[in-house]
C-alpha cells in the first residue's frame, strides 16, 4: 500500500487535534438491517464478526492500532475503522442509558483530548439501541469530523468510527450509517 495512504488512514484513526464544527444529528430511516446489496461486499472476519462495505471505491486494510478492519475511500475523504471490547456481561436496551452514552463519550475524550463539539445520542434500531459519538477534530487534510457508531451485541461492544473531511461528511453519512448497521457477531473459530 502506498505510504501516504497509510498515513492518512493512521492519522485519520488517531489524530485529536482542535476543530469547530460538528456533524448533524443522526437520521434513521426504516427500522431494519438491510441483507446484503448488490453493490455492498460482506467481509467475515476471524476476529469474530461480519460487516458489509461498498464494492465501489472502497478499499479493505489492514487494521491499526485498536482497529481490527479499517475501509478507506479510494479518494482518501472518508475512513472507516471498527474496534471490539469486550464487556463482562450483555447489556439489555433499557440499560443503555443516557448515562451510558456520557460514560462512552469521557472514555473518547480520554483518547482524543483535543477533540471538540461532542454530541451524543441515543438510537434504537430494530429492537437494539446503541450510542452515536460526533466530534471534530483537525487532521492530516484540514477539518474533520468523526461519527463513532457504539454498538453493543452480547458481550462485545463493536465501535465503528467513521472519518470525514468537513466537507464530504453529508456525501458519507449514509454509507458511514449502513457500514455501522451491517456488522454482525458471528461465531468465532475454535484451534
Amino acid at each position: 500500500m502506498h505510504h501516504t495512504t497509510k498515513l492518512m488512514v493512521v492519522m485519520a484513526i488517531v489524530c485529536g487535534q482542535p476543530s469547530i464544527s460538528g456533524a448533524p444529528p443522526l437520521q434513521v430511516t426504516g427500522g431494519t438491517v438491510r441483507p446484503l446489496a448488490s453493490s455492498d461486499n460482506r467481509l467475515s472476519t476471524l476476529t469474530g464478526f461480519t460487516v458489509d462495505y461498498p464494492k465501489r471505491d472502497w478499499n479493505l486494510l489492514v487494521g491499526a492500532g485498536s482497529s481490527l478492519v479499517v475501509f478507506a475511500h479510494k479518494n482518501r475523504d472518508a475512513t472507516v475503522a471498527i474496534e471490539r471490547t469486550t464487556i463482562e456481561r450483555p447489556l439489555a436496551p433499557n440499560e443503555i442509558t443516557e448515562q451510558t452514552a456520557v460514560l462512552e463519550m469521557e472514555q473518547w475524550l480520554s483518547r482524543r483530548p483535543l477533540a471538540s463539539s461532542l454530541a451524543r445520542q441515543l438510537v434504537d434500531v430494530a429492537g437494539a439501541r446503541f450510542i452515536v459519538i460526533d466530534f471534530a477534530q483537525s487532521g492530516p487534510q484540514g477539518r474533520e469530523i468523526a461519527r463513532i457508531y457504539t454498538l453493543p451485541r452480547g458481550s462485545n461492544w463493536y465501535r465503528v468510527i467513521c472519518t470525514t473531511t468537513q466537507p464530504t461528511f453529508e456525501k458519507y453519512r449514509d454509507t458511514c450509517h449502513r457500514i455501522a448497521l451491517s456488522v454482525t457477531p458471528t461465531p468465532t473459530p475454535t484451534p
